[in-house]
C-alpha cells in the first residue's frame, strides 16, 4: 500500500485505530467475505481480504479515493472490488443500499463502516441483510445520538454490542467531538 508518511505514519507503524484491531481479527476469523463501507484508500479492505481469504467490496463515494485504492489493490493478490457509491437508506442517484449491494454481489459475513454520520441510514438500507444474515460489523460512530440509533436498530436483531473509546495515549486527530466504534457481533449465516 502506498503510504504518505506526512499523514499516515501511524498506519505504517501499525498504530492506526489500534483500539479495534483485536476485535477485527477475532470477528474476521469467523468470516469469509466482507464489505468495507467508507473504504477511503483501501487500508481496511486489504485487511479484510487478507483475514477472510474471500471476496471484499470496497465502497467509497470520492473519485480520488477510488483511484488511490485501485492502485493499492493492484499491488496485492486479493479479490477486492471497488465501487463508487454512497451507502444510504434508499437507492437514488449515486446512493445505493446495503441490500442493493447484496443483490448485485454476495452476503458479507463482516462489514466495516466509517461513513461520517450516515451510519443509521446505511443500517436502515440493509435491514433485509441484517435480519437474514446478521453479519458482524464494526461501525465508527460520529455522535451519541447516532450511536443510540444504531444500537436500537441492531438490538432488534439480537446483536451483542460493545463500545470502544478512542485511546488517550498517542491519540489520533478526530473531527467529531464524539467519536468511537461499536463492535456488533452477529451470527453470519446462522439465521
Amino acid at each position: 500500500m502506498r503510504v504518505d508518511f506526512h499523514h499516515q505514519t501511524r498506519l505504517y507503524l501499525g498504530l492506526y485505530e489500534i483500539e479495534i484491531s483485536a476485535h477485527c481479527k477475532r470477528l474476521l476469523q469467523q468470516s469469509h467475505s466482507a464489505f468495507d463501507i467508507g473504504a477511503n484508500a483501501g487500508y481496511y479492505s486489504l485487511i479484510l481480504a487478507k483475514h477472510t481469504g474471500g471476496q471484499v467490496i470496497a465502497v467509497e463515494p470520492e473519485a480520488d479515493s477510488i483511484f488511490e485504492m485501485q492502485g493499492n489493490f493492484s499491488k496485492n493478490p486479493y479479490p477486492i472490488t471497488s465501487t463508487k457509491a454512497l451507502i444510504g437508506a434508499k437507492v437514488e442517484g449515486e446512493m445505493t443500499t446495503l441490500d442493493q449491494l447484496v443483490s448485485k454481489s454476495f452476503k458479507p459475513d463482516f462489514i466495516k463502516m466509517d461513513i461520517e454520520g450516515w451510519e443509521v441510514d446505511a443500517l436502515n438500507g440493509g435491514l433485509r441483510l441484517i435480519e437474514e444474515h446478521r453479519p458482524h460489523m464494526i461501525i465508527e460512530v460520529h455522535s451519541k445520538d447516532l450511536e443510540i440509533e444504531c444500537r436500537e436498530i441492531l438490538n432488534r436483531f439480537d446483536y451483542k454490542i460493545t463500545r470502544i473509546e478512542p485511546r488517550s495515549w498517542l491519540s489520533e486527530m478526530r473531527v467529531d467531538e464524539y467519536n468511537g466504534w461499536i463492535i456488533c457481533e452477529g451470527s453470519p449465516g446462522i439465521c
